[in-house]
């Protein structure tokens, strides 16, 4: 089989919905029915927790997030408690990890160095924190990753913000860190960068740090059949 991964630009999913989706390429993965797939999104506004993560984290109250028309979605990927919003650009990679040869750490760096370039093509100093997951300028976060290995095949990934207001991170306490803040590209820059630019770039040095080839595919069938 080729290994060049499936790219998938599913616009502006509600939470459940994606991962339905990513579920059914996870398991075409798995079955071989392709080498490997990408999910480029926005979701509608929602909290999702990690498997493990404390919900004392989520400061509101869920009527009161309800009424908002937020939703909450507990998760089986790594991490604590996130927010995702339009303006964000979310990205789930499917992967072959054994079949890459990749041990779930060396692919996490890989994804975090995606984002680090990324964020850097505007010129824009980003780095890691081993302390902390994610990618950060300064003390800000301006990515969230959270990943699960599941059959040897990863699921879900990251949540870069490019030109989302934050306010949905006022409700949470992002990633369980107290001490930090959340930024996007839009805050840093001063202007308002293209979300579509911004997910073009990212899947160029993803593209480039994995070593594989990338193919845009129509996104009619998984929209239909998940």
């Amino acid at each position: 089989m080729q290994r060049s991964l499936d790219v998938f630009e599913c616009g502006l999913l509600p939470y459940g919905k994606a991962l339905e989706i990513q579920h059914q390429l996870h398991s075409e993965v798995r079955e071989g029915q392709r080498f490997g797939a990408i999910m480029m999104l926005q979701h509608q506004p929602v909290l999702t927790l990690g498997k493990n993560a404390d919900a004392g984290l989520v400061l509101t109250q869920s009527e009161s997030l309800e009424a908002a028309g937020i939703e909450v979605f507990p998760t089986d990927r790594g991490g604590e408690v996130t927010a995702h919003e339009p303006g964000q650009l979310v990205v789930y990679p499917i992967l072959p990890l054994q079949q890459l040869r990749l041990p779930p750490k060396r692919y996490v760096d890989r994804l975090l160095e995606s984002v680090i370039l990324t964020v850097q093509h505007f010129g824009i100093a980003a780095q890691s924190d081993p302390d902390y997951p994610g990618v950060w300028v300064g003390r800000d976060k301006i990515c969230a990753i959270g990943i699960r290995v599941k059959e040897r095949v990863s699921l879900h990934g990251i949540a870069l913000n490019v030109v989302n207001d934050l306010n949905l991170f006022r409700l949470i306490v992002p990633c369980g860190i107290r001490e930090r803040g959340v930024t996007s590209l839009q805050n840093l820059l001063g202007s308002t960068p293209d979300l579509s630019d911004v997910a073009r770039i990212w899947l160029q040095k993803f593209s480039e740090v994995m070593d594989l080839s990338v193919k845009i595919q129509t996104v009619d069938k998984v929209m239909r059949n998940p």
